[in-house]
């Protein structure tokens, strides 16, 4: 009989905790994601040794890196993430206002411009959402830039690029060779 009491509560417990208002909506995070969704991150060269590389992480978990130039990965390397990953993708960029960033962040939208750095694009497929982002990372001085530049930093390290383009340090090892 407690035994039945207690897995009784446990259940009223359970739901009371899956329960939602009636006002909440499910944010695209909370969404399933399919595999054709993705979220692919890419850095263009620069003049010096700037890993250049692309990384997509596809909605089933799927990855695959084409690593250019100073990366420690070079040429095609395809893998597999969890899809919590790439739901952590999304969640990140959702909360560090991805949609609200410009298209294009080149010499036309800049109060400064320094030469010889890499470009940074970031594309988003995911549900209703189809979103690139163009950086041209020499271009300073406009509001969202430091948003920008901390929303890079978050992206690649969820995604674990460090991973295929290397550390600083092994980086710069490959710079010696």
């Amino acid at each position: 009989m407690i035994q039945k009491l207690i897995a009784g509560i446990l259940l009223l417990v359970l739901a009371a905790c899956g329960a939602t208002s009636e006002g909440d909506t499910e944010t695209p995070a909370r969404a399933n994601a399919s595999a054709l969704d993705y979220v692919k991150i890419s850095r263009s060269p620069c003049f010096g040794a700037c890993p250049v590389y692309e990384l997509t992480l596809f909605g089933d978990g799927r990855q695959s890196f084409y690593g250019t130039r100073f990366t420690k990965v070079s040429g095609q390397q395809n893998g597999q993430a969890s899809a919590g990953r790439f739901l952590d993708v999304v969640s990140e960029l959702e909360l560090r206002g991805f949609s609200s960033f410009k298209e294009n962040y080149t010499r036309e939208t800049c109060k400064t411009w320094a030469t010889d750095h890499p470009s940074v694009t970031i594309e988003v497929r995911y549900g209703d959402m189809r979103k690139t982002v163009n950086w041209y990372t020499g271009c300073r001085g406009f509001d969202d830039r430091a948003a920008l530049e901390r929303t890079v930093e978050a992206l690649e390290t969820i995604m674990a690029v460090e991973t295929f383009v290397g550390t600083d340090a092994e980086r710069a090892a490959m710079k010696r060779r």
